[in-house]
């Protein structure tokens, strides 16, 4: 069955408005087919869910219904869930199962910036997400993946493919895994936090990127946050953190100079004076202690995702090159180490931002 014939055998089971005009396909994401609809009275953003990597369909678009009624309520610009003439929140022939969103105009999003004053707006974004959702309980929000940024666990995955070494890839990584090995204790902070009550469980985007972020195209202001797929329970660190490190990251995970592979001081101090105008009074003590501290404990996690997969034969991420997730887990210790080598010039920023 072609695209085409999936469409349009699937997109009147909608309730949208006018005609259908044109069809094409649309933007660059990797997990989820994307369309533009145009009709004679508005656009819409059109998707085939990737139900491989999101195993609950319902949950996930319950998730998703959830919190853009919760923002739109609360005076944010999100996401419109187009119903079905059935009221659901998408439809499924019963193989494939579709969605569809009102089109967010007048809206520009960049795949990478380095205007200081963007970066602050993006920390602004996520500092606003978060305090709107943390009046939502995060009991209402299911977990869409099981254990997405539990790192002691991510780690533990990392141990277990080491010792099957299933592909005989280890002797090529051991230097990698022994570093590794000795970031054991210090990537629990954040999960340890959560357990004992110093880091409060928040409803989080879990995929804070800069290409998530809509900006108004006339006036330069933040418009919209979009890809609510991973939205669920988690701590606001793991989101603060991830948005520094690929902020920092930018096209080099993949370089093969890991010198490029640098906190970047001003980004930081610009997305944390965003982030902190929206969330500072809503922050722990101890989540504040651990803001420079959670870019490396993402840079580790994900590390000990990209070695995993290496020594597992590169079952889960794509890889385009000979070695790609070795090299990707190297990026990411090369970081990690970075800020360790930083952190107190961190700490000092964070004290002076958060003091103002």
């Amino acid at each position: 069955m072609t695209l085409n014939h999936l469409i349009t055998t699937s997109i009147f089971f909608f309730r949208f408005n006018g005609k259908i005009t044109n069809v094409k396909e649309y933007g660059n994401g990797h997990i989820n087919k994307t369309f533009l609809i145009e009709t004679t009275e508005n656009r819409y953003i059109y998707q085939i869910i990737n139900s491989y990597a999101f195993g609950d369909v319902e949950m996930l678009m319950r998730n998703i219904n959830i919190v853009t009624k919760h923002l739109a309520n609360h005076g944010s610009t999100t996401l419109e869930v187009v119903k079905t003439f059935d009221g659901a929140n998408y439809y499924s022939d019963k193989l494939h199962y579709f969605r569809m969103y009102t089109f967010v105009e007048d809206t520009v999003c960049y795949e990478e910036i380095n205007d200081l004053s963007l970066v602050k707006k993006t920390g602004e974004a996520f500092g606003d997400l978060h305090v709107k959702l943390s009046t939502l309980d995060p009991k209402l929000i299911f977990e869409i993946i099981k254990d997405f940024h539990n790192t002691p666990i991510r780690y533990k995955n990392l141990m277990k493919a080491v010792k099957e070494n299933s592909f005989g890839r280890l002797d090529s990584c051991k230097e990698e895994v022994e570093y590794l090995t000795k970031q054991k204790d210090g990537i629990s902070q954040i999960i340890k936090g959560i357990e004992n009550k110093t880091i409060p469980m928040r409803i989080t985007h879990n995929d804070p990127k800069i290409n998530n972020v809509l900006f108004d195209k006339n006036d330069g202001s933040v418009k919209c946050v979009i890809d609510l797929d991973t939205i669920m329970p988690g701590s606001c660190l793991y989101d603060f953190g991830d948005a520094l490190r690929s902020l920092f990251t930018g096209d080099n995970e993949d370089s093969e100079d890991l010198s490029k592979l640098k906190v970047n001081k001003e980004i930081y101090q610009a997305y944390l004076e965003g982030y902190a105008s929206r969330m500072k009074n809503d922050l722990t003590r101890r989540e504040k202690e651990l803001l420079p501290m959670s870019i490396y404990i993402i840079a580790i996690e994900l590390a000990c995702r990209f070695l995993e997969d290496y020594l597992k034969g590169d079952v889960y991420f794509h890889v385009s090159k000979k070695a790609h997730n070795l090299l990707r887990a190297r990026t990411q210790i090369a970081l990690a180490k970075d800020v360790i080598e930083n952190l107190d010039e961190l700490n000092k920023i964070t004290k002076k931002v958060l003091e103002k």
